[in-house]
């Protein structure tokens, strides 16, 4: 799992060769602003991971995804970036798309005991995960970006190359599903209960 800040003295670059699963890869300065991309990558790596685990469902094609996007990023250069965070989603979401087209798989879900105060937020948290899963991609990517990104209609509009009313759309048809996928949850579970 993620730590939640890197340990202290650590940087990110040069550092292939320990490779942790949460460092970014080796890379050269190529702007002299390695400083700046490893607070970027400290910030954004756990933020994103866990979004795109959500839209991917997949923690691994996730983390792949996450990691070809700081690599095109520090090609691109951290000057040239007006919201880095965004930026980030936006070519993460796109190659985990592409990558998803390319190879379809099933992936299982573990589950680990938990103390009982607990359970209850991780079966919410596994259901919220399975409903996001059930919609398709694109809705999947729009409510990601709205509501854990806080991207507005416009910013997910020219991220995803899609109309502004296309956003509202698609965010009012994936919410209705979400809220039809947990009240059938909520039925289903009071069932078992009785």
């Amino acid at each position: 799992m993620l730590p939640a800040r890197l340990p202290a003295g650590y940087r990110v670059v040069d550092r292939l060769h320990e490779s942790p699963p949460w460092t970014l890869v080796e890379l050269k300065a190529v702007n002299g602003d390695t400083g700046a991309w490893e607070a970027v990558y400290a910030r954004e790596y756990p933020r994103l991971l866990r979004a795109l685990t959500a839209i991917a469902g997949d923690e691994g094609a996730a983390e792949d995804a996450v990691q070809e996007a700081f690599v095109r990023g520090y090609k691109q250069g951290l000057a040239t970036l007006e919201r880095p965070g965004a930026w980030l989603l936006v070519v993460a979401t796109r190659v985990l798309f592409r990558d998803r087209r390319r190879r379809s798989t099933d992936v299982a879900v573990e589950t680990v005991p938990a103390p009982r105060d607990e359970i209850d937020f991780a079966i919410e948290r596994a259901d919220l995960l399975a409903a996001l899963r059930q919609l398709p991609e694109r809705q999947r990517a729009v409510v990601v970006a709205r509501y854990y990104y806080d991207q507005s209609y416009a910013e997910i509009a020219k991220a995803f190359s899609i109309r502004s009313g296309t956003v509202g759309a698609t965010l009012s048809q994936a919410l209705a599903r979400l809220r039809a996928s947990q009240a059938a949850r909520q039925l289903l579970r009071g069932a078992m209960r009785s």
